[in-house]
């Protein structure tokens, strides 16, 4: 196991994580905080209830992202999930960690879309 896996693994119940995106016009750094899961396959999973926010329009034109989570640093290329299953499996981790997750889902709230990262290595 990377060193980085040791930590992520040690950090996967933290709540929030910092992502940075490239900006799709301008090119610049854009941070927002955001929810996160950390599947069983080591990967990062993200999802968001509004695909017209700015980072997962940032992602569609550049997938290259750096998280933070507590003093971890990885970069990283994020990928949209688009086949059910995977959507599926995503959701249902994102369910499991948040309670506002599980207690929308009883509303039939989802995501509008899901991210899968693959870590490259530390920032």
């Amino acid at each position: 196991m990377i060193h980085w896996q040791k930590k992520l693994e040690s950090l996967k119940e933290r709540s929030t994580c910092q992502i940075t995106t490239r900006g799709r016009r301008t090119g610049r750094s854009h941070t927002v905080t955001i929810w996160f899961v950390v599947g069983d396959n080591g990967r990062i999973h993200l999802g968001t209830l509004k695909m017209g926010r700015d980072w997962p329009k940032n992602l569609a034109a550049n997938p290259d992202v750096i998280l933070e989570i507590g003093d971890l640093r990885l970069s990283g290329r994020a990928e949209q999930v688009s086949e059910e299953s995977g959507r599926a499996r995503i959701e249902s981790l994102i369910v499991g960690k948040y309670w506002g997750a599980w207690i929308g889902s009883w509303f039939g709230l989802k995501p509008q879309g899901v991210f899968e990262v693959r870590v490259v290595g530390e920032a």
